[in-house]
């Protein structure tokens, strides 16, 4: 019997957000990576705490920030995600994982 849905990168996150109890508002699949959405900082930090990855602040617009964090769904052996949060300008990383920020390049 096919599942109901293909094992793709998105499938494969979403299974990822459920086990790891982490925050989501929407999980996308393009070009065979997941892109998942957030609504905070906070969110995105947890998601690092559970695959790990490194994250990258991106302008976004006056005094708004995209952070972004690039991981995959089994610490370097699964399927290729993207999280995303804004932010503003003002908001700070959690210290503990400041370590996993790598600057913006223009």
């Amino acid at each position: 019997m096919a599942p109901t849905r293909p094992l793709n990168a998105a499938v494969k996150a979403e299974v990822a957000a459920s086990y790891n109890g982490l925050a989501y508002t929407r999980i996308a699949q393009h070009d065979g990576q997941a892109h998942v959405f957030t609504t905070s900082l906070p969110d995105l930090e947890a998601w690092w705490f559970a695959l790990g990855g490194y994250i990258t602040p991106e302008p976004a617009g006056a005094h708004a920030v995209m952070w972004t964090l690039t991981t995959d769904t089994d610490h370097g052996h699964g399927a290729p995600v993207t999280v995303l949060a804004p932010g503003l300008h003002t908001d700070e990383i959690d210290p503990a994982i400041a370590h996993a920020v790598r600057p913006h390049t223009a």
